[in-house]
């Protein structure tokens, strides 16, 4: 019923790694179901977490042998306490900019892990953007009826993200004028 797991950015396929790619997806959706006209935004956001619950326990009884009821349900609330988390975090990134996205990104997929190839959070957090910036063209229609919605892979933001700054020249420049004054 699943499709076979698979390494990608360095992230091991696992069930919070699991969670983690699907909570960005959701976030994604969430943002833009914030955009209908009331009511509206709560029952879809609402939907959305119920079809996800129903995923995630399906996969704790399915792929990690997790019977008990009372044991899926403290993963569940464990998972809703870390869906809140994740809501106010990429919030805030989309708020103040890209850095503070790449920190949630970083705090919420990768474990915060030290080891992290940078270029991959870069990959998703650009990802992010241009998955918002799509959906942002599409009508409330079309968004409720599936038509276009579509993620595609992070991975086809790289090309992007390893183009240098001008704005890192700009700054190495007036670092080395600085750097030089001091000395004259």
């Amino acid at each position: 019923p699943f499709p076979p797991p698979k390494k990608a950015l360095g992230l091991v396929p696992t069930f919070n790694n699991w969670a983690q790619v699907t909570f960005l997806h959701m976030y994604i959706l969430f943002a833009r179901f914030r955009c209908f006209p009331a009511p509206h935004p709560q029952t879809w956001h609402q939907h959305l977490l119920d079809h996800f619950s129903f995923s995630a326990e399906e996969r704790m009884v399915l792929l990690h042998n997790i019977q008990a009821r009372s044991s899926r349900n403290k993963y569940i609330r464990d998972l809703f306490e870390r869906w809140r988390g994740v809501i106010i975090g990429y919030d805030e990134g989309l708020a103040k900019g890209d850095a503070v996205l790449a920190a949630a990104v970083w705090r919420n997929v990768f474990q915060a892990r030290e080891d992290v190839d940078w270029r991959g959070v870069g990959e998703i957090v650009s990802y992010m953007r241009g998955v918002l910036k799509g959906l942002e063209g599409m009508s409330d229609q079309e968004i409720v009826g599936g038509q276009g919605v579509k993620f595609g892979s992070p991975g086809s933001q790289r090309s992007g993200v390893l183009v240098r700054s001008t704005m890192m020249d700009s700054l190495e420049k007036e670092e080395k004028a600085g750097s030089l004054a001091g000395k004259i």
